[in-house]
């Protein structure tokens, strides 16, 4: 009964937090794209709609289970007038969002219960992944359904690895790796689960023991042979996305974006990522790559934050594993869309913390519950804290939902925040030019022509 009511409280904070969001509109940010220009997903259900969802055309990745889940949307949900236009509805795709984000929220509360025996503090985690605002773009931006989907399966790839420990044998491989396959077939995000998976051999699952030398040699290797068909499939995914990144033509090269600035990127973002989870402000739809005009402070930041927390995190393996996974797992996770395979005009992106912030959330609620359980007076002062942090979060949450409402809110809010690009001034060039609002529309222009003159860039998709 009392599981039953967490999750409970657990989808009514989550519920709460996104409340706007019914009220939310498409966007003009590759909703047009994937939703309310495409005729293979506005048609919903049918043969030609999906053998079109196997191909690579829209996305620069091949992800069919998305596909077919915005045909869902369409076949049930959209209007069709009598001239046979049709309508896609915004609350039934936001709807559908919020519904896999809840998901989630549930499934991710449930595995680490399962996992660690640890009520209280698997649901503090579950709390903060449900209203952290750095996640409002993963849930209340319709064409990035991907995301929420390719985790839940993700979660569900954990779960199965959990049940398949308790009696291995290739009966419950299997759907294990079927769950992995329709993860990555929502979006290639997750190609470093079975790295994932490792971490979660040290703790919680503790098949190997880091306390003995011998032991993690003999033991590693059989685990490693034990992930061979999951390190297959994403081999395989990851050739898929390389080959429908090469067709869609959104590599970016190295001479338009140098190594070192690149590295500079996967730095400094580091930073960022970990700064804006404890301080999230200044968010928006689009941060542009400043290409090669880093500020040496941030990357300089950034590095050594990584390496510190990395060498504490290692050399606390044997005391506090969790702290170990938790931050590998974040570190790991973030590495493929840091910035070092540039695929946008991003240099970083808050839909990208979705999946990493789970270890991290992890690595800080564990090592913050131990050391107040030290302390017996700090018991009752760190469960208030804990609901004033997440209450506050809820509130940053619902606000941020906000600012996904519709095309001109979106854009206007990222110069608001002072993240100035030429793609936000163009998206506003071309509402205000339907709108026939001329003024605004050639003070955007001017701007957007201004920012590309100075960061001329190639034309992508987001990743």
């Amino acid at each position: 009964m009392r599981t039953l009511l967490l999750f409970g409280v657990l989808s009514a904070l989550t519920v709460v937090a996104y409340a706007p969001l019914w009220d939310n509109d498409f966007v003009d940010f590759d909703d047009e794209n994937y939703l309310t220009r495409n005729p293979h997903v506005k048609e919903g259900f049918t043969a030609s709609g999906f053998a079109w969802v196997w191909t690579v055309d829209v996305a620069p990745y091949w992800m069919p289970l998305t596909w077919l889940s915005f045909q869902w949307d369409a076949h049930y949900f959209a209007e069709r007038s009598p001239d046979g236009e049709v309508r896609l509805s915004p609350a039934a795709a936001h709807g559908q969002n919020l519904f896999w984000h809840t998901a989630n929220v549930c499934l991710l509360f449930c595995i680490l219960r399962r996992m660690t025996g640890r009520v209280e503090r698997s649901f503090l985690v579950a709390a903060l992944f449900a209203v952290h605002p750095m996640h409002v773009e993963s849930v209340a931006w319709a064409a990035e359904r991907k995301d929420v989907l390719s985790v839940f399966f993700g979660l569900l790839t954990l779960a199965a690895y959990f049940y398949y420990l308790q009696n291995p044998n290739w009966r419950r491989y299997v759907p294990m790796v079927g769950a992995y396959v329709l993860s990555l077939a929502a979006k290639p995000m997750l190609l470093t689960l079975p790295f994932v998976l490792l971490l979660l051999d040290v703790w919680p699952m503790e098949r190997i023991n880091l306390k003995d030398g011998p032991s993690i040699r003999q033991h590693l290797g059989q685990l490693l042979l034990e992930k061979i068909p999951l390190f297959l499939v994403a081999a395989l995914f990851a050739g898929l996305t390389l080959d429908s990144r090469s067709h869609r033509g959104s590599i970016v090269s190295l001479d338009t974006i140098s190594l070192s600035a690149r590295l500079a990127n996967a730095l400094a973002g580091y930073g960022w990522y970990l700064g804006t989870t404890f301080c999230p402000r200044r968010l928006c739809a689009l941060y542009p790559h400043p290409r090669s005009n880093w500020s040496l402070p941030a990357v300089v930041a950034g590095a050594t934050v990584l390496a510190l927390l990395s060498v504490v995190a290692w050399r606390s393996a044997r005391q506090r594993p969790w702290l170990f996974v938790g931050w590998f797992w974040f570190v790991g996770t973030l590495l493929p869309v840091v910035g070092l395979a540039q695929g946008g005009k991003q240099a970083w992106a808050d839909r990208f913390s979705y999946w990493p912030h789970i270890g991290l959330f992890v690595a800080v609620v564990w090592t913050a519950s131990e050391r107040c359980q030290k302390y017996r007076g700090l018991l009752l002062a760190s469960r208030l804290s804990s609901i004033i942090g997440v209450l506050s979060l809820s509130l940053l949450t619902y606000r941020q939902v906000g600012v996904w409402r519709d095309t001109p809110t979106l854009w206007q809010h990222a110069l608001d925040s002072g993240w100035e690009s030429d793609q936000a001034h163009e998206r506003l060039a071309r509402h205000y030019s339907l709108l026939g609002r001329t003024e605004e529309t050639n003070y955007h222009l001017q701007h957007a022509v201004r920012l590309q003159f100075q960061r001329p860039y190639p034309s992508s998709s987001p990743q």
